[in-house]
Order: structure tokens, then sequence, then C-alpha cells
């Protein structure tokens, strides 16, 4: 999820009640449920450096302990190095309150980055192993539009209110941050069901004559009636959208058809490489494909979860080249937009 909606959903439990509980309790909501998004700097140290650090580092159990801890100190003890003058209005921030709410903040953003389709590597670095719930795009519209109005609404009532000269009331628990997080809930658990739908959806057909041995269904970013379906058979790997809310219905006839290779010693010898390795456990759909060079072969390993144009930065693949005994000569990660050309 984008850092955009990772902030708004920190003010919203601030406004939901959180604020209660320690003083300056948005501003430590908010840094310590966007901060792990600093992961994302990554990217500029290259496909490999962002492969495997981005939603791993900062999104870990560790990783999320430790950015709580740090925000929490952070805010500790600047509090306490604020001036005499200010001590008796302003004591010093307890340590246990801004703690928790630190820890609430940073698990909340795991929580929602383990909701959407990318996933979080939560026992980095001890274990690389992916966890997603395919349910969530990395932006929903749907989700921005109830924290924005169950933020911005209840501030304009009160600014109108204090305007016609109503007395200014305390801070207390804002109804729409409260009733945004409950849409928000009831709108991911109607998803939760829909993306079952679409599973079950893709299970239920053949595919030009095979039959399907497992199914992945993931989020449209606007609309939660219509997913993104891939579906492993035998020997292909076949891609189709499933509209939920058509009335035409479901066609698997009308998938986009995608051959596996068959099993070759290039691809056996690819698969050694502990790079591979790592890109299989992250792939969710993966495919390979082999290709001829000078005094060797290039082995490209992709995820079909993405397609062909994404742009995105998650759309990483694997290239490994072997030398003619089919040794590994090198393995790396590269952008999959990326435009490359073989190695000489």
């Amino acid at each position: 999820m984008d850092p955009v909606t990772h902030a708004l959903i920190s003010a919203t439990l601030d406004r939901a009640g959180l604020r209660r509980v320690s003083r300056n309790a948005l501003a430590i909501l908010v840094v310590s449920g966007t901060v792990a998004d600093l992961d994302l700097l990554s990217y500029f140290g290259g496909a490999n450096v962002y492969f495997h650090y981005h939603f791993a580092l900062l999104h870990s159990i560790l990783g999320s302990a430790i950015v709580a801890l740090a925000v929490a100190l952070a805010f500790y003890f600047s509090s306490r190095r604020a001036p005499l003058a200010t001590a008796a209005t302003r004591p010093p921030l307890r340590f246990a309150p801004v703690l928790l709410l630190c820890i609430i903040a940073a698990a909340v953003h795991v929580l929602f980055d383990c909701l959407g389709a990318d996933g979080v590597q939560l026992f980095w670095p001890f274990r690389m192993r992916w966890f997603s719930l395919n349910l969530l795009p990395q932006i929903d519209p749907w989700i921005l539009a109830a924290l924005i109005v169950g933020i911005v609404l209840p501030a304009l009532f009160r600014l109108v209110s204090e305007e016609i000269g109503e007395r200014k009331k305390k801070k207390t628990v804002s109804k729409g941050a409260v009733a945004a997080l409950l849409v928000i809930a009831l709108y991911t658990g109607e998803r939760g069901l829909l993306h079952q739908h679409a599973i079950e959806t893709l299970m239920s057909f053949d595919y030009h004559g095979a039959a399907p041995l497992s199914a992945g269904a993931f989020p449209d970013s606007v609309s939660p009636f219509l997913w993104r379906g891939l579906v492993d058979t035998a020997n292909t790997i076949e891609q189709i959208d499933v509209p939920l809310n058509s009335g035409e219905g479901f066609r698997a006839s009308s998938s986009l058809t995608t051959y596996k290779p068959a099993n070759s010693r290039a691809l056996l010898a690819a698969r050694r490489a502990l790079l591979a390795d790592q890109f299989l456990r992250y792939a969710r759909f993966p495919f390979a494909e082999t290709q001829a060079i000078p005094n060797g072969t290039l082995v490209t390993l992709r995820d079909l979860r993405f397609p062909p144009d994404s742009d995105s930065p998650e759309n990483v693949r694997a290239v490994i080249e072997l030398d003619g005994q089919l040794n590994i000569r090198s393995a790396e990660i590269d952008f999959a937009s990326a435009v490359t050309t073989p190695r000489e």
C-alpha cells in the first residue's frame, strides 16, 4: 500500500481514540506508521538491492519492532530536551504509551501490506518467505476516499461549529474516523469474499482442454469486481480477467495461453543458483525462458503475476548466464521493464 494511504490510516487511528494514549499521538502514529516505507529507497540501489530489501528490511517482524522502538525513543528523548520553561506545562512524554502507539502503527502498516498483492517478508532475515492475501491493490481509491471523508468532514463540521460561536470541544473520539475504519474493515472483508469467488470461478473450468492445478486472482486498481486471473495447468499458464459483476459471465475459452518450457539441462543448471531459488520463493507464477548466446545460455525467470507491460518496480526478473559447460557464470536481478540485451 502506498505511503499516503498509510499516513491517512495513522491519522484516522489518532482521531478514532488513540490520541488519548499520549500527547503528540498524531505525529507519533504518522511517523511510526509510514517510516517502514523508507525501504523504498532501496530502489535507487538497483534491482538486486530492491529485490532483497524492499518489503523486508523494515517490513519484517524484526524490522517493525526496531522501527517502533527507534521512533519511540526519538520522541521520548526529544520531549526530554524541551526548554525548562515549558517543563511545568508540558512534561516529558512517558515512554510506555509512546512505545504502545509506535507498535500499533507499525503493526497496522505491515497488516495492510500483507493484505496487498505484493506481500512482505515477515521472517526476514531468518527466512525468505512472502506473505500476501492478494486482496488490495497498491493504491485503492475506495480506501483513500473512506479515509479522507472520515478525517476531513468531521474537521470541517468542527470548524463551522467554532465559526458560529460554539464552544471549542476537547479532543474526543471522532465518529467519522471510527466509521471510516469500520467501512474499510467491511470493504476488505467483502474483497476477501470476492477474491475467494474469483478463485473458485477460475478452478471451475478447463482451459483449452487442460484442467487447472492451481489459480491466483490479483486485484484490479479500481473495481473490487474485476480480478486478474492466472491458472496453472500441467503444460501452460493461462491469463484471464475475472469479471464478477458482468452479465456476460466468465469465458474460460478467452484465456491467453503461455506454454511452459520443456525441462532442459540449462534450466536444471540455472536452478542451482541461489538467486534462482530466492526468485522462485518470490514469484507466484514463475516462468522460464532460455536463449542461446555466444559460448553459453541465458536463462530468464519471470513472474507472470505481473502483466508483460507492467512498469511496477515489483516486476523483477532473475537473469542467469551459463557457460558452455552449463556452469553458472553470473546471476542478477533486474527490473523486467528495463530493456536488456544479451551479453557478448
